[in-house]
């Protein structure tokens, strides 16, 4: 059994939007051949709270690239996949997700995702203006050295609109794997790449002293995406582990969560309104050091993300 925890920090920090910008810029970048670019796009459109159809005229050439973003993402995903590294994977998916999901009404997003065999999981609606869904994008997409399956999940968020339908929002994507095992068993090296997210998480200090305490390590998800704080200016994006630990299997005598982000080089910071802060930006693959956010009960439920 899951307890709920901080999987998504501060996912809805910016609870009120921004007021709305210069619809020129937002039209330059929708209409951009740049994927990267329509994803900023989409993204500034969903953080002020507007949509797609919403900021003027597109050329029917540029609707067309922008359907085409929602209606690839199989395709998208299969290609991600290629990549050795299950880290260089998550957060190639995490990017097509958002261009192709992102201020977009939550009905046509959530048709597209059927059609092309994605399976929904979970629906959590934390009140009643804001709705998380969950879906498994392919089971077992990465197996370790030592055989453990990962499956490739997401979470996509959607806010409810004063007509009453539900936008698009925010995606987290990333990969889960159970083990029900003892810590102890489950830490040796080379269950992990050394130098990566996880092989990091297994050493932390703070991990194993929760695991002398609460010797059962029930699971494991490790998500790409912001790391939003409601006390700064910017959000990087980086990687999120969350973990269960209990002290008998099943969640039974109850236990304890762990959360923990590191920072990522991939990508720029994201400013007010959803601005990407480009400017002397160069893109690398190092990446910050784990930082324990925080912890939780662990017990009946399911891991929810978290809704401000």
């Amino acid at each position: 059994m899951r307890g709920a925890i901080l999987l998504l920090a501060a996912l809805g920090a910016c609870a009120t939007p921004p007021p709305a910008e210069d619809p020129s810029t937002l039209l330059e970048l929708l209409a951009s051949d740049v994927p990267s670019r329509r994803e900023e796009g989409v993204q500034r459109l969903a953080i002020q709270g507007q949509m797609l159809g919403g900021t003027g005229p597109l050329s029917e050439k540029d609707l067309d690239r922008l359907e085409e973003d929602t209606d690839t993402l199989a395709a998208g995903v299969t290609a991600a996949l290629e990549e050795k590294d299950p880290e260089r994977t998550i957060w190639r998916v995490w990017h097509l997700l958002r261009r192709g999901c992102l201020a977009r009404e939550e009905r046509r997003v959530a048709d597209a995702l059927a059609r092309q065999g994605f399976r929904l999981v979970e629906i959590y609606e934390p009140h009643d203006r804001s709705k998380f869904v969950r879906y498994v994008a392919r089971k077992a997409a990465y197996l370790n050295a030592v055989g453990d399956r990962h499956d490739l999940f997401f979470w996509l968020q959607s806010t409810r609109r004063e007509d009453g339908g539900w936008a698009v929002r925010e995606i987290y994507a990333g990969l889960h794997v159970v083990f029900n095992a003892a810590f102890r068993t489950l830490a040796p090296p080379e269950r992990y790449p050394r130098g990566s997210v996880l092989a990091g998480f297994f050493e932390m200090a703070e991990v194993q002293k929760l695991a002398a305490v609460f010797p059962l390590l029930e699971e494991i998800e490790l998500t790409y995406g912001r790391i939003r704080d409601r006390d700064s200016d910017s959000a990087p994006a980086g990687y999120h582990v969350n973990a269960g630990f209990t002290l008998a299997g099943e969640g039974k005598g109850g236990g304890r969560g762990i959360y923990c982000t590191a920072e990522s080089g991939l990508d720029p910071r994201e400013g007010r309104r959803g601005k990407l802060l480009r400017e002397g930006f160069m893109a690398t693959d190092l990446r910050g050091p784990l930082t324990l956010r925080g912890g939780s009960f662990w017990g009946a439920g399911g891991l929810k993300p978290a809704d401000d």
